[in-house]
Formats: structure tokens, sequence, C-alpha cells
């Protein structure tokens, strides 16, 4: 009889059964950004812009952390990642927008009670934008993975924390909690900046009043100041 036990939760062979990555694989691999936890045990990628891109579980990791504190682990390799990708962020010059050609300019006049709708409705829109983004900056987000086995929550694009179900994580194989991870984590990052608000505020009214500034003649002739 041999010697050696195995438990259903021992995956130190699960990697051995990955499929081999291509070589546009490993050279997108390269360009990722990666966090870790103290033990090692969790590696989080993410690409230049902090999107979570995976989550690695070491296959022995139950013998360096409690299965009750493998979310705090994914926490913390999660936010050395992102601080690396803001880090880098920083380093690199802003680059400029891209080159969109002007629109013709606009000759029909504009009366006083015309200017001041606009005006109106360009208040309320960037009022709207404002309270949009007190909402999202100012307020934690929580989100959890469709299996309902972990939830996140983040605030000002740091996670504040990762809980999981501690029955799971004793039993659930490494990739299943690596999905469910990941899931979470690029959600988190999703909700804290909506793509509504990256971009700006927006709108018609702010479209056309932008437009007007950028020529004054242009504007000062459509208000009757000029011939």
């Amino acid at each position: 009889m041999s010697g050696t036990f195995r438990f259903g939760f021992e995956e130190d062979d699960e990697g051995d059964r990955q499929p081999r990555s291509t070589p546009q694989e490993q050279r997108a691999r390269q360009d990722l950004l990666t966090g870790q936890d103290p033990n090692g045990v969790v590696t989080v990628a993410v690409n230049d812009l902090a999107e979570v891109q995976s989550v690695t579980i070491t296959a022995r990791w139950r013998q360096s952390v409690d299965p009750r504190a493998l979310g705090s682990a994914v926490t913390q390799a999660a936010n050395a990642a992102t601080v690396r990708a803001l880090a880098q962020q920083a380093e690199r010059p802003a680059e400029p927008p891209p080159f969109q050609p002007p629109l013709p300019p606009s000759t029909e006049r504009i009366t006083a009670e015309q200017a001041l709708r606009l005006m109106d409705a360009v208040s309320a829109d960037l009022d709207r934008y404002a309270q949009r983004t007190a909402e999202v900056v100012d307020r934690p987000t929580t989100v959890e993975s469709r299996g309902g086995h972990v939830r996140g929550t983040t605030h000002r694009g740091q996670v504040l924390g990762i809980e999981a179900d501690a029955a799971w994580t004793h039993t659930a194989r490494v990739t299943e909690m690596q999905q469910e991870f990941l899931e979470v984590l690029r959600t988190l990052h999703a909700r804290t900046v909506p793509v509504d608000i990256a971009r700006g505020p927006q709108s018609p009214a702010i479209t056309e009043l932008t437009a007007l500034l950028s020529d004054p003649n242009a504007l000062l002739r459509r208000v009757g100041l000029l011939p």
C-alpha cells in the first residue's frame, strides 16, 4: 500500500495540464504588470490602464495561507499591480488627442434669448455630470461574482477588500477560484470609472457652446456685434 495520500483539494499538477500558450500570448503577457501578496501566493496581472487581465493562485497555496484569508491575499496582489500601472502612467508623456477636422462655422444669427437658453442647458448638463461623478467617486462600490462566492469593494480606484466564502475556498479548484476573483476585480474596475465619466462632460449643448467659443470673431458676428 502506498504511503502517499492525496486529497481532493490538492491540485499541484493542475498547472501541468494547462494548454501551452502561443507566441502571441507570451508576448502579450510580457507587457503586463503584476502584483503579488506578501506570501507570493496570488499574482494579479494588469495592463497599462490598470485593467485586470488575470488572477493566478499557486497550486499549493493552502500551505501558506488560511483559506479564510485568500480574499485578503487577492486584495493585496490587485492593489500592488494597480500601483505599478499608475506609476507607469505617470511616467509616460501624455498623448495628444486625435486630430478632428473642425466643423464649418455657422453664420446663423443668435438672439439673446437663444444664447440664454444655451447657457442654461450647458449649466444643467454640467450639474448632472458633477452629480454623477460625485456619486461614483465618493461612494464605495461593492460587487458580487455570478457564482456568489466572491464579493469585492472598491473606492476611488483602490480595492478595499475581497471576501470569499470560506467553505468554498476550502474545496474549490484553483481554476474556479481564479475565474470568480477575476470576474469581481474586472467589474470593480469598470464600476470605478464608467466610460461616460471618463470621457468628460458631453452633450449637444456643450458641443455647440464649445464650437462657438472656439472662434470669438464668428461668435461676435452671430450675435450681431460684428458685421
